[in-house]
């Protein structure tokens, strides 16, 4: 009885063996271990026999020698899977771009054009904003400028009015003939920029004209400070600047009149014999009605004011 134990499991032992040189090394040593561990336990079986196996691939409709990547192959009639739908079919790209690109040349055109518009647009737009800027007031009536009535030193203080400048333009200036600095500096530049003014209005020679003809532009002094500015004073002033500069004064209410039409300010600094006026810096432009039309302050140069009183002139006629 041992002896037939023995023998058996000797026989189990060399089956086993031959079962493991054909497996791999891993499958080998795992079958080994089973039936070491229980070499009387009845085999079990490995899977599908070689002819279920056979039978399964012809009804798969493949070869039973068909690689294992291929029998994952989807059977007829059925959808292939995506990788498939996709393998060897190039991505079409939109026709309307125009080439094989994502932005194509007509769509570089279109953007060109959107462009080359917008850019047209501003710059007409500046263009006219600038050119309205440059035309001056277009619409409405400044509450400034009016009619006052003074005395002309130029002419021994006769009564003079503004009337009296219809027909031309003229340029205010209003001042006193005591200030130190300030007011002859202006009205030297208001003398320069009336000859560069009535070259270019009146080329022959205006300004040598006789007193009774009427200049393109014609210079005015009118004074804030009545009770020092006497009319010989003030003939003597404007004396020194210009030629054509218009000096006037009067009293008191006549000269605070005119100074309220044209909404300048001035305020006496002392009571003293040698007091200043504090009053500000600005040149009045007055067309051939006698209209208020723009003002000019010091930062002007005498130049660029001629040039900007041209351009009104011209404007306006």
């Amino acid at each position: 009885m041992p002896s037939r134990v023995l023998s058996r499991a000797a026989a189990a032992a060399a089956d086993a063996a031959r079962r493991v040189a054909g497996a791999s090394p891993s499958s080998s040593l795992r079958s080994l271990g089973a039936e070491v561990a229980s070499p009387f336990a009845p085999q079990r079986s490995r899977g599908l026999s070689a002819p279920a196996r056979v039978g399964a691939a012809a009804r798969a409709g493949l070869a039973p020698s068909a690689p294992l990547g291929a029998r994952h192959t989807i059977a007829a009639g059925s959808a292939p899977p995506f990788n498939a739908r996709c393998a060897g079919r190039p991505r079409a790209m939109s026709s309307a771009s125009g080439s094989g690109g994502p932005v194509g040349w007509k769509s570089l055109a279109m953007m060109a054009v959107t462009g080359g518009g917008v850019l047209y647009f501003f710059e007409r737009e500046r263009s006219r904003r600038l050119d309205s800027v440059k035309a001056g007031p277009s619409a409405g009536k400044a509450s400034l400028g009016g009619p006052f009535e003074l005395r002309l030193a130029n002419e021994n203080g006769r009564r003079w009015d503004t009337s009296e400048l219809r027909g031309g333009y003229a340029l205010l200036y209003f001042g006193f003939t005591m200030c130190p600095d300030i007011c002859p500096d202006e009205l030297e530049k208001i003398a320069e920029c009336v000859d560069v003014v009535n070259a270019k209005m009146a080329p022959a020679k205006a300004q040598d004209a006789p007193h009774g003809h009427k200049l393109p532009l014609t210079p005015v002094f009118v004074s804030i400070d009545p009770e020092r500015d006497t009319v010989a004073r003030v003939a003597e002033y404007v004396k020194e600047f210009h030629p054509r500069l218009l000096g006037l004064t009067g009293t008191v209410e006549a000269c605070k009149r005119a100074a309220k039409q044209y909404r300048v300010y001035y305020h006496k600094t002392g009571d003293d014999a040698d007091y200043l006026v504090d009053h500000s810096i600005i040149m009045y432009l007055v067309d051939k009605n006698g209209d208020f039309v723009t003002f000019y302050g010091k930062n002007y140069e005498a130049k660029e004011m001629a040039e900007a009183i041209v351009e009104q002139m011209k404007r306006l006629g």
